[in-house]
């Protein structure tokens, strides 16, 4: 019997995403595949192709398996890697800090205060670089939030910002996963308690 990949299903974290790339065939084992906001290497515990990942993060250059180069410009030629996993900075809100759900913010890059503009010029940056170096497959992980009142719908602006630069999205597979938002505020929105990969192939 095969595996059945569903779009949301039981996966726990962004490890078993890549896992299930690998099972549609976006991800090969032959391909060379370069992550630039490789972090702690999390995306990469259950699946690996059969060359090691090119592991970056200018974040993370202490760690010596980490090439430190900033994922707006990349030191490399044009469409020198099959594929190109991207996981930028996409939380928009929130207070930076030290308890809770809020400990994890310096590790995805995001315990800086920045406005939520900025950090969609960031990533704008990143997927256009990106996507000049993926020959063939870009996955990007993102997630739609409220700021300020409005649902900033990061999975279609970020698909534009790729379709922009010759990809077309193919897939969009989830993980589940939630923050609990502070009291006292009214709801004006269904709680984003999921975020995306997208898949997006080149399209000449």
């Amino acid at each position: 019997m095969s595996i059945e990949v569903r779009a949301i299903g039981t996966r726990r974290n962004n490890a078993e995403l890549i896992a299930d790339c690998a099972t549609l065939g976006y991800l090969r084992t032959a391909d060379t595949v370069l992550d630039p906001t490789y972090g702690r290497g999390r995306f990469w515990t259950n699946w690996q192709p059969v060359l090691p990942v090119v592991k970056a993060d200018l974040h993370y250059q202490h760690l010596a398996v980490v090439k430190a180069w900033d994922f707006t410009a990349l030191p490399l030629d044009t469409r020198s890697y099959d594929a190109v996993t991207f996981d930028p900075p996409y939380k928009l809100n929130g207070t930076p800090g030290g308890r809770g759900a809020a400990t994890s913010d310096e590790s995805y890059g995001v315990h800086r205060r920045a406005t939520w503009q900025e950090r969609h010029q960031l990533i704008a940056d990143g997927i256009k670089e990106c996507a000049r170096v993926a020959h063939r497959t870009l996955l990007i992980k993102c997630q739609d939030q409220v700021v300020s009142g409005r649902k900033r719908w990061q999975t279609r602006l970020f698909a534009d910002h790729a379709e922009d630069q010759g990809f077309t999205l193919v897939d969009m597979l989830h993980v589940q996963g939630y923050r609990k938002q502070p009291d006292g505020r009214r709801q004006v929105h269904s709680r984003g308690d999921y975020s995306t990969l997208l898949v997006l192939e080149r399209a000449t």
